[in-house]
């Protein structure tokens, strides 16, 4: 198969042009396209003439510096040191101008001309492949990197570099908003997933995810990921973090917003990961920390307020279910903080009392019911678990301080007193005597397990 050959036009990056509606001057700039050519000599109007888009030339500048070996454009507009204002200059800012070549000496911004290498590249919105750069800058209002438009959407990826060097970090990926002007506001920065498509497709998801790890030893961390509020300066407060989940159509629902632990890897034995909530911490002398608030939506019109939940983890099989745990905040030489209960009705769940007869020992279940009935038929003694026996039925990480309480209610006869005994790690402070229905004093006692050290309780007779 014989290829088509070219033939031979013409050389020294000369084209030919024909003026028409004006004639064009010797040394005047003419944009073909997007490519600034200049014309040697002069060429009437209507009449055939040359451009040329090579060579060494000097060429009528803005008011600037510019750098030797910087790039080069046509303000088509610009206004020139010497010459008509907006009759067009050169200069080194992109913007939307034309690319035309690169300066070979720098020039003052004072001086008439900068000298420019022509060169007939064209500026293109398109480059296939890859690009190496030290740096990308907009040269508008929007700098837009965008996938291929195909069947399936083309990946647009932000990578730092990899780290050639054992022991160092690969390179960091950031974006970041632009820096206001003296009283304006920081760009916005924002990673928003993509639009469905225009019948029942599902919007792109959004992910912020720490980095895997890739050590072949198998201990190594997964890494962080955070969002951060921006720093405040002088009285100012710091900027918010908000997680909010997606606004709903006509009829939907509103997205949830979840915060959740990581699970653990199948097969493995580690714990899933926590997951906190917490005030910022105060850095200032005196400074109050931040409060944490969790609350649910606000309804409207008729509509009911949306509940808060806080749950404690399922327990698979036969392990614990785990604790619910309110801690208020500790304090240097003040008061510890409080817990506020603001409700007209509290309400519990599980809260069905367990029931006793004669005497016995009593079960974990009896012990942390809250409320045991009591029917003996003579006087009955009943003793209570053991300090290690209770801790281990509370579950979850207890700390000294902590507390249950448990209420006797006797229904007996008259002379059925129930007497409770003592087991190891417990000792009792007041009364351990429930006297019987039919007497003169009350026939219930209530008392609070006091954690005091690891296995150790005292039970404080409170009613």
């Amino acid at each position: 198969m014989a290829q088509t050959p070219a033939l031979y036009y013409c050389g020294d990056g000369v084209v030919d042009y024909t003026p028409s509606g004006a004639a064009v001057i010797a040394g005047q700039v003419v944009l073909i396209g997007t490519v600034p050519m200049i014309a040697p000599v002069a060429i009437a109007d209507g009449v055939k003439g040359t451009l040329v888009a090579n060579g060494i030339w000097k060429v009528p500048q803005a008011a600037e510096i510019i750098t030797a070996g910087d790039a080069v454009y046509w303000d088509e507009n610009g206004t020139p040191v010497t010459g008509d204002a907006l009759s067009g200059a050169a200069t080194a800012t992109a913007a939307s101008n034309n690319l035309m070549g690169l300066a070979v000496a720098t020039s003052a911004a004072a001086d008439s001309y900068v000298y420019v290498f022509l060169t007939a590249a064209k500026r293109t919105a398109t480059i296939a492949g890859s690009v190496t750069a030290d740096d990308i800058t907009g040269s508008d209002a929007t700098l837009a990197i965008a996938g291929l438009a195909a069947a399936q959407g083309g990946l647009v990826s932000l990578t730092g570099g990899v780290s050639a060097t054992s022991g160092n970090a690969g390179g960091a990926s950031s974006i970041v908003g632009g820096v206001g002007g003296a009283t304006g506001a920081g760009g916005a920065a924002s990673v928003t997933g993509g639009v469905s498509g225009a019948t029942s497709g599902t919007g792109g998801a959004a992910s912020l995810v720490g980095g895997a790890a890739g050590s072949a030893a198998g201990n190594a961390t997964g890494g962080a990921a955070s969002v951060t509020g921006g720093l405040g300066k002088g009285t100012s407060a710091g900027g918010d973090v908000a997680v909010a989940g997606g606004v709903a159509g006509a009829t939907g629902a509103g997205g949830a917003a979840s915060l959740v632990g990581g699970a653990s890897a199948t097969g493995a034995t580690g714990a899933g990961g926590a997951c906190s909530v917490a005030g910022g911490a105060s850095g200032s002398t005196n400074g109050a920390g931040g409060a944490c608030n969790v609350a649910g939506g606000a309804g409207t019109g008729t509509g009911v307020g949306g509940n808060t939940t806080i749950a404690g983890g399922a327990a698979a099989g036969s392990g614990d279910g785990g604790a619910v745990i309110v801690t208020t905040g500790t304090s240097g030489s003040g008061v510890a903080g409080n817990i506020h209960l603001r409700a007209k009705t509290l309400g519990y769940q599980d809260s069905t009392p367990e029931t006793a007869t004669d005497t016995d020992s009593l079960t974990d279940a009896q012990m942390l019911a809250g409320i045991v009935v009591c029917t003996p038929t003579a006087a009955a003694t009943y003793t209570v678990r053991t300090g290690a026996q209770i801790e281990a039925a509370l579950g979850g990480t207890l700390a000294d301080g902590d507390s249950f309480d448990l209420t006797f209610i006797n229904l007996g006869g008259a002379g059925d007193i129930i007497t409770l005994a003592v087991a190891a790690g417990v000792t009792f402070v007041g009364s351990v005597l429930i006297d019987d229905a039919g007497a003169d004093v009350t026939s219930s006692g209530t008392f609070r397990f006091v954690r005091g050290a690891s296995e150790t309780f005292v039970a404080y007779r409170v009613g």
